[in-house]
């Protein structure tokens, strides 16, 4: 949909987004088996999950390739010295890399919650509202799902840094910011003014890199989990073939 605002065709799926739409479908592709009028409300659910999780991995695609391609135009490293056309990509490579942000933390979200109901996990007694960390850590802390637990563990460590780098932007963004932080920042931003007046853009190259890092593990997340539940589902014998 957005590669029409750069005049490109609709995106083939390739690498990892691929493989995780194919883990979801081939799992929808198994619930579908069961005959309608024998699919219960569960069914019916994981079938509205997958479907969900399938449009939020295309809008997390479609919002990486925006802030990229918007990304490509910023040359200045001082708002002041951007044209008005390098402005405005400026302003629109932020809306869509803050946008690919946000999108990170909500499929993960709703990774967790996937989790914990298709698991009967039940983290909501540790934590009335969790996430998809705190999805992990009870799986961790418990030794539940062993098997996948582990993979998710090592995925979440392997992408800690530049995750948490993506957390505090998105902290930032769609937060109240509290009285102290705000204190923090505008003292942090007086300082920075004794030694450099302008206003420095932000470094677009680095920021991308993270959201990209950020879009693998959710890509490698949805995937891993998906391949898991499909086996774990075709174990039961209640699919046809």
């Amino acid at each position: 949909m957005l590669r029409a605002m750069f005049g490109e065709p609709v995106r083939e799926d390739t690498g990892l987004i691929a493989a995780a739409n194919e883990s979801i479908q081939q799992y929808m592709a198994l619930l579908h088996t069961i005959p309608f009028d024998k699919r219960n409300s569960q069914d019916r659910r994981y079938i509205i999950w997958g479907n969900s999780f399938l449009s939020a991995l295309d809008e997390l695609e479609q919002s990486q390739y925006a802030a990229v391609r918007y990304g490509e135009h910023i040359k200045k490293a001082y708002i002041d010295d951007m044209s008005a056309e390098e402005l405005v990509n400026y302003r629109r490579y932020l809306y869509f890399y803050r946008n690919g942000i946000i999108r990170i933390f909500a499929i993960l979200d709703k990774l967790g919650h996937f989790m914990n109901e298709r698991f009967r996990l039940k983290t909501e007694e540790v934590k009335s509202r969790f996430s998809y960390f705190t999805v992990l850590r009870n799986m961790h802390q418990n030794h539940l799902y062993i098997e996948l637990e582990k993979k998710l563990y090592e995925l979440k460590e392997s992408s800690k840094k530049p995750v948490e780098r993506l957390r505090n932007e998105r902290n930032m963004e769609i937060h109240t910011i509290n009285a102290d932080l705000l204190d923090d920042l505008l003292q942090a931003a007086e300082a920075k003014q004794l030694y450099d007046e302008r206003m420095k853009a932000e470094n677009v190259s680095e920021h991308l890199k993270d959201l990209a890092a950020g879009c693998e593990m959710v890509y490698i997340a949805v995937r891993t989990t998906f391949d898991y539940i499909g086996r774990l589902s075709e174990s039961t014998g209640r699919y046809e073939a």
